[in-house]
This record gives structure tokens, C-alpha cells and sequence, in this order.
């Protein structure tokens, strides 16, 4: 007998550590942890299942959230914008009083999260 596990969080992606399987950690709503193993072929099939599913279900608007592994910050070489980039995302430009509000959030909100106790998924 199959019991079903409500994911609503997909908290983390990785290649096994032989490259032979994708693993990803999805959390439910009380957070307990399951993690699937699937095999290259698997995943492209259960990609275009999931890509028609995406297509025709409602929109909920929804977002999950991004951890990027790199970013960079620069300056327009033509114009006196901020450059914000995530990967190898496009970069975002902000004219210099954004990017400095942005800076004194994102500082105010590590304070936040610095001094929080770290919450635990059982």
C-alpha cells in the first residue's frame, strides 16, 4: 500500500555523488523530508509530463524560491545603473538609489536571519 506525500517544497536538487542520478528533497507541510533518486531518462520523461501539466493547470501564482549559487555585482559600462546578476541570468540594472535601498534591506534582513534560531525539518 502507497501512502501519498503532499510535497509543496522541493528544498534541494543534486547529482549523486556518480553522476547517475538526479536527487531532489521535497518537504510536505509539516515538513518531513523525502528525497527521489531518479535516473536520467526518468527525468526527461517526468520534465515533459511536468511541462504539460505547468502549461494547462491554473496559474495560483505561486512562485518557489530560487537559491542561486553565484551572483555578481557590477556597473554599466554606458549607463550609471547597478548591475545585479544571479548565475548566468540576465543582470538587472538599478539606478544608483535602488541598489542602495536593496543594499540596506538586504543588510537589515541578514541582521534578521543572523541572530534567528536556525529552524529545523524533522
Amino acid at each position: 500500500m502507497s501512502i501519498k506525500f503532499n510535497a509543496t517544497v522541493m528544498s534541494r536538487t543534486e547529482a549523486s555523488a556518480d553522476g547517475q542520478t538526479l536527487e531532489l528533497r521535497l518537504l510536505d507541510a509539516a515538513g518531513k523530508k523525502r528525497t527521489l533518486s531518479l535516473t536520467a531518462e526518468l527525468a526527461q520523461s517526468l520534465s515533459q509530463v511536468l511541462a504539460e501539466f505547468a502549461e494547462a493547470a491554473p496559474r495560483s501564482g505561486v512562485r518557489p524560491t530560487k537559491l542561486p549559487k553565484s551572483f555578481a555585482v557590477g556597473a554599466g559600462q554606458y549607463d550609471s545603473v547597478v548591475l545585479l546578476r544571479f548565475e548566468q541570468e540576465a543582470p538587472y540594472a538599478l539606478p544608483a538609489k535602488d541598489a542602495f535601498e536593496l543594499a540596506k534591506a538586504l543588510l537589515n534582513q541578514s541582521e534578521r536571519v543572523a541572530v534567528r534560531p536556525i529552524a529545523t525539518l524533522q
